[in-house]
C-alpha cells in the first residue's frame, strides 16, 4: 500500500472506522460504568485529530496528482541537461512533468535538433530518450514534439 494511493485511502477509511467503533464501544462502557460523559467528547477529538494527521500526507499527494505537479524528486534542469547529451539534440524545451499515479509518470517537451532529421532518425533519437528518461528518472511515458530552427521560446518552462 506504500505505492498505491487508493490502498492507503482505504486502509485509513478501515482503519479509522474501526478506531471509532472500538472508542464508541469503551466510551459507552465509561459513560454506564463511571458516569465519566466527557470521555465522549475526548474521544471523539482524538478520533478527528488522529484523521486530520493521517489524513494530511494523503491529501498532499493525491492534490499534486490532481493538479499535475512535477514530482519533488524529478529536477527540470537536470533532466534537461541529461537529454541534451545526446548528440543528435540542440536543446529541449517547453517541459511539462506530471505524476498520472505512483507508478506512472509523464513527460512532453518540444527537442530541437541540430539538423532537420528523417523521421526514421527521429524514431532512433527518441528511444535514446526515451531510455535515458526511464532508466535515469523513471519517466514511462515521453511526447515529444520534435522542431528544426524554430523560431519560439527556448525556456525550459513556457507560459502559454
Amino acid at each position: 500500500s506504500k505505492s498505491n494511493m487508493n490502498m492507503r485511502s482505504a486502509y485509513l477509511h478501515l482503519l479509522t472506522d474501526m478506531a471509532a467503533s472500538v472508542a464508541v464501544l469503551i466510551g459507552g462502557l465509561l459513560m454506564k460504568y463511571f458516569e465519566w460523559f466527557w470521555v465522549d467528547s475526548l474521544l471523539t477529538l482524538l478520533i478527528a485529530l488522529y484523521l486530520i494527521v493521517m489524513g494530511y500526507g494523503l491529501l498532499k499527494s493525491s492534490f499534486k496528482v490532481l493538479m499535475l505537479f512535477t514530482p519533488d524528486d524529478l529536477s527540470l534542469e537536470v533532466i534537461h541537461d541529461a537529454v541534451c547529451k545526446i548528440p543528435e539534440i540542440k536543446n529541449i524545451h517547453h517541459m511539462h512533468i506530471w505524476q498520472l499515479n505512483e507508478q506512472e509518470t509523464h513527460l512532453e517537451a518540444h527537442v530541437d535538433f541540430h539538423k532537420d532529421i528523417t523521421l526514421s532518425q527521429f524514431d532512433a533519437v527518441l528511444t535514446k530518450v526515451e531510455e535515458v528518461l526511464f532508466h535515469d528518472f523513471g519517466i514511462n511515458h515521453v511526447t515529444i514534439q520534435p522542431e528544426h530552427q524554430k523560431d519560439d521560446p527556448k525556456d525550459i518552462i513556457v507560459q502559454d
